[in-house]
């Protein structure tokens, strides 16, 4: 069988009330949204964002505030990924209930994190490609909640097909073509700017996505 799933549709039309720890997440995603628009917040913004100076100068709490702080400023794609990571953790709230989606949200920031930031620490010690104007620009905020949650969706929901997400112009596609399409996005996205952290975070958010729903997995 297989299932229609419009995000935007089922979030109009309600999708229960939102557990505390979502409303303050998304809330935090809206607020770094807002921050690279006006430029008096930026600053907060920034201190909490994934950057060298996690190894540079021990600033190890930016390996979990940097999800909880959206990028991108104010604008259609913003809103549009706000909305399906809303829709994602509602998901995955329904599917293992709040205290596990917690666990595998902040377990993927933090894991993917670490993994990110060694890449590109090891890429800037041996003279490998980096990203310095927008460091780890490919993972920082709503993309590495995404990422994990896509993967989670996918390994639960396979035979689905979704519609008005933010690739391919809001086109349907096949649930199992979305954990490709992020991997595609993210591979052009290294090549186009060199931020190999922000792609291994990518990479590392899906796989602890993907396996962290395993065992919930149907069929």
């Amino acid at each position: 069988m297989v299932f229609r799933r419009n995000p935007w549709e089922e979030v109009i039309a309600g999708l229960g009330t939102a557990p505390v720890a979502v409303k303050v997440l998304v809330g935090g995603l809206a607020f770094g949204c807002v921050a690279d628009t006006l430029e008096p917040l930026r600053p907060i913004a920034e201190l909490l964002r994934l950057s060298p100076a996690v190894w540079e100068a021990g600033q190890v709490w930016r390996l979990v505030t940097y999800g909880l702080v959206g990028r991108g400023g104010i604008s259609p794609w913003s809103i549009v990924q706000l909305v399906f990571v809303y829709w994602l953790l509602m998901q995955l709230v329904t599917w293992v209930g709040e205290k596990r989606a917690r666990t595998i949200i902040l377990g993927g920031i933090v894991v993917s994190g670490i993994a990110a930031a060694f890449a590109q620490a090891m890429s800037d010690q041996f003279g490998g490609p980096s990203c310095p104007a927008a460091p780890f620009w490919l993972m920082q905020g709503q993309n590495v909640i995404a990422s994990v949650g896509i993967a989670a969706f996918a390994a639960t929901n396979r035979y689905s097909t979704v519609t008005h997400t933010p690739y391919v112009f809001g086109m349907a596609l096949p649930t199992r073509w979305l954990v490709p399409l992020q991997l595609l996005m993210a591979f052009g996205g290294v090549f186009s700017t060199g931020d190999v952290g922000g792609f291994v975070g990518v990479l590392v958010a899906t796989a602890w996505g993907w396996t962290a729903m395993i065992p919930k997995r149907r069929g």
